[in-house]
């Protein structure tokens, strides 16, 4: 669990509910009487099961908060001046190759039409994305003791014993402290949204839209995608280790077009609403595992606030 806050971002980072927010109203679209009209990203509407993950404010406290009792733990170490967003010690950010996951900016595909025109599947290879905003780097003394790196048994500083996983992992611990089950809190709903995306596509409606927006990109000149998602992981972009395409002509002209179909026969809008009747069905079906789910999540949240006092 040390390292649930640094992932957390990873499954909720598309929810934008605040926590203690009334569940989003979808009736109108789950129902299968509307879709909602989608042309960009601000268009697609929050999905059922947002209601149970942290949303991206939570993700935010939940980091400030663990920050906060990892520094007065650090503190109580002798570390007085330890930051609240360290970096890694100098001797540990040599490049030393790196996996790169790259994801669409929605799960329903890309909806930025002027990006497509000018980077394809990938981005301004320019941009340097402005540093990572840490502070100072740990010392290895520091490290030892932030992360119990060495994991040597009874490991005392200043006459103190170590956490068992350092200061980071004790803090991760005491912000969970009353949670029933960590493991299914952070993982049961992004399992299913994972599982529900693949019941998605095999809704009908959903994979009629997927075949007309297919013979529309094939239409306008262009290889017939099975999806949108297959049309950005096209091997033929050629993805560096960096994860950004070669942006090449052929690339940005199938964004283009990829974009310009789902916008033209609103494929957004019916995949959105054959996702949100499978979600809403599963919550309705395993409503008792997520309301467990939820009832975990406002523990913690209920520890944050005391933490951040307020």
């Amino acid at each position: 669990m040390a390292a649930a806050f640094a992932a957390v971002a990873a499954v909720a980072g598309c929810t934008s509910g605040s926590a203690g927010d009334p569940p989003p109203d979808t009736s109108a679209y789950t129902d299968g009487s509307r879709v909602p009209k989608v042309e960009n990203e601000r268009g697609i509407p929050e999905l059922p099961l947002a209601r149970y993950e942290f949303s991206d404010k939570d993700t935010e406290r939940l980091t400030r908060a663990q920050a906060r009792v990892a520094q007065r733990c650090m503190a109580d170490f002798g570390f007085e001046d330890f930051p609240l967003d360290p970096a890694q010690p100098g001797s540990m950010n040599m490049a030393t190759g790196s996996l790169v996951a790259v994801a669409m900016s929605t799960p329903f595909g890309e909806l930025d039409l002027d990006e497509a025109r000018r980077f394809g599947y990938g981005w301004d290879p320019k941009a340097s994305g402005g540093g990572d905003g840490k502070d100072r780097a740990m010392t290895e003394a520091e490290y030892r003791v932030f992360y119990h790196a060495d994991r040597t048994p009874g490991l005392t500083v200043r006459g103190r014993e170590v956490p068992e996983a350092g200061c980071y992992g004790e803090a991760s611990n005491g912000l969970t402290a009353g949670v029933e089950d960590r493991t299914r809190m952070w993982t049961y709903t992004s399992g299913r949204a994972r599982a529900l995306s693949k019941t998605a596509l095999k809704d009908p409606a959903v994979s009629e839209a997927l075949r007309t927006w297919a013979t529309c990109v094939e239409d306008k000149g262009f290889k017939r995608y099975e999806d949108r998602e297959a049309a950005f992981r096209d091997t033929a972009w050629h993805r560096g280790d960096d994860g950004n395409t070669r942006r090449t002509r052929r690339e940005r002209d199938t964004a283009v077009a990829d974009i310009e179909c789902a916008r033209e026969h609103n494929t957004v809008g019916v995949w959105w609403a054959g996702s949100a009747r499978s979600q809403s069905a599963d919550i309705q079906s395993h409503r008792a595992a997520y309301e467990a789910v939820r009832r975990d999540q406002d523990v913690v949240r209920a520890n944050v606030r005391r933490v951040l006092g307020d």
